[in-house]
């Protein structure tokens, strides 16, 4: 692949995967932060709306302005002031009695804490739900203070109009804060973390497409290396011909064959890669039927036991599957001629092959193994590669293009079975089909 297009490929990987990591950072952040402060005021919130409800807080409260006694605290069951409903502790807690025109009625109750509430404004607008209040600190302009608030209509008793329950916030606001400035932190070094992260990942998607490129560059280089030469010989025969145009086509008769015979050479050649190619694809699409196993090798391996028996070689045939299968029986025929005559080409007089069929573990197992050469452990991890041959200048001579055992691979995946090579003691090669039953 070209280097500037790889280059700008992975670049574009690596922003796509920051981009998706601050996507992520910034929802999580968002729906955590949203949590916290939920269940931050979550009990101050009910604190207020409990207060709200009992009446007999609130009449004690009126009781001390009317009263004008601060430090009135006659509550039954010894319940002080600075015990709400709940127990939970009403230090931070206010109650301010508001008149129509909203004047802070119970001024003189409140004592001290009235100077942090001097810009106090009554709101009548958020009657009946909780709402959130940052007011001025009037000894400290700098300094803010942060309340919750709960407002509430009265009977116009003495004055009263409106009832507001206010609850100082300023350290959970605080808390909130710092928890939030951890987060953003923490958001910071996991993000700069990401990047490496992302930086790898590209790296990581780029090398499955410089895989698949390499591998297609080799497969055009192979095929076009493996059409060149019969072409050559196809062009050479030909301008053969036109040399000697006198003669007949009985004189002539062997050049005429040459490129007969490299013609088919080359059909059978385009096929292959044609069926290669449309695997690639996804558009070689199994026509599976219901087939009997036993026929179906019993007819396959006829042939093939005649054309030994012409070379002097044993042919084996142990076939015990008895079990009906659903496959696609033209590609699973087209595997096994593949297999079987590479076993003929390899195998040498008085050797033998064997086709063994069989039902085992729900799987139907299929091995033909031959007792001619083997195959080294370097050879078996790329045997089912494309254009791979073991022994190039033998292949050449057997008519091989190095694409039958990839064809094969392919078939049976496709099947959703397994195709495997190993030794055959004391000598040999055993290739092994495993086609699942379901």
């Amino acid at each position: 692949m070209n280097t500037e297009i790889s280059r700008k490929q992975r670049l574009k990987f690596f922003f796509i995967n920051v981009a998706a990591f601050v996507g992520i950072f910034l929802l999580l952040g968002f729906i955590t932060l949203q949590l916290l402060q939920s269940s931050a005021y979550r009990q101050t919130d009910l604190s207020l709306s409990q207060m709200a409800d009992n009446e007999h807080l609130i009449e004690m409260e009126i009781t001390r302005y009317q009263q004008g006694n601060p430090f009135l605290a006659q509550m039954p069951n010894d319940q002080r002031m600075d015990k709400g409903p709940d127990g939970n502790n009403r230090f931070n807690t206010q109650i301010i009695l508001w008149s129509k025109d909203g004047k802070i009625l119970n001024k003189d109750v409140l004592g001290g804490r009235f100077t942090e509430l001097e810009n106090l404004a009554l709101d009548k607008k958020n009657l009946d739900s909780i709402e959130a209040l940052n007011l001025k600190s009037t000894s400290d302009s700098a300094q803010k203070l942060s309340f919750r608030s709960y407002t509430i209509k009265a009977d116009q008793e003495d004055g009263i109009a409106y009832i507001q329950f206010l609850a100082n916030t300023n350290q959970i606001a605080d808390s909130m804060k710092t928890v939030e400035t951890t987060l953003v932190l923490c958001m910071v070094v996991f993000w700069l973390i990401s990047i490496g992260i992302s930086f790898y990942i590209s790296k990581m998607n780029m090398q499955p497409i410089m895989n698949s490129w390499r591998k297609q560059q080799e497969f055009v280089e192979n095929a076009s290396h493996e059409l060149r030469t019969p072409l050559a010989i196809i062009q050479n025969s030909l301008q053969q011909l036109f040399t000697r145009p006198e003669h007949t086509i009985l004189e002539e008769s062997e050049p005429i064959a040459q490129a007969l015979n490299e013609t088919r050479r080359m059909n059978s050649l385009t096929e292959d890669l044609l069926t290669l190619a449309r695997s690639d694809s996804n558009q070689l699409l199994l026509q599976k039927e219901v087939v009997e196993p036993k026929a179906f090798i019993q007819q396959l391996a006829q042939p093939f036991q005649e054309i030994a028996e012409m070379n002097d070689k044993q042919f084996i045939l142990e076939n015990f599957a008895d079990q009906e299968m659903q496959i696609d029986e033209k590609r699973i025929h087209q595997v096994l001629v593949i297999l079987l005559d590479n076993a003929l080409k390899y195998t040498e007089a008085k050797e033998k092959i064997v086709l063994q069929s069989e039902i085992s573990n729900d799987s139907w197992l299929i091995e033909v193994k031959n007792n001619g050469p083997s195959i080294n452990d370097e050879d078996k991890r790329h045997i089912f590669e494309r254009f791979y041959r073991e022994d190039r200048s033998r292949s050449k001579e057997t008519g091989g293009y190095g694409l039958g055992l990839a064809i094969a691979k392919q078939i049976i995946t496709q099947h959703k079975g397994k195709l495997s090579v190993r030794d055959w003691e004391p000598r040999g090669v055993v290739f092994q089909i495993r086609l699942p039953m379901k």
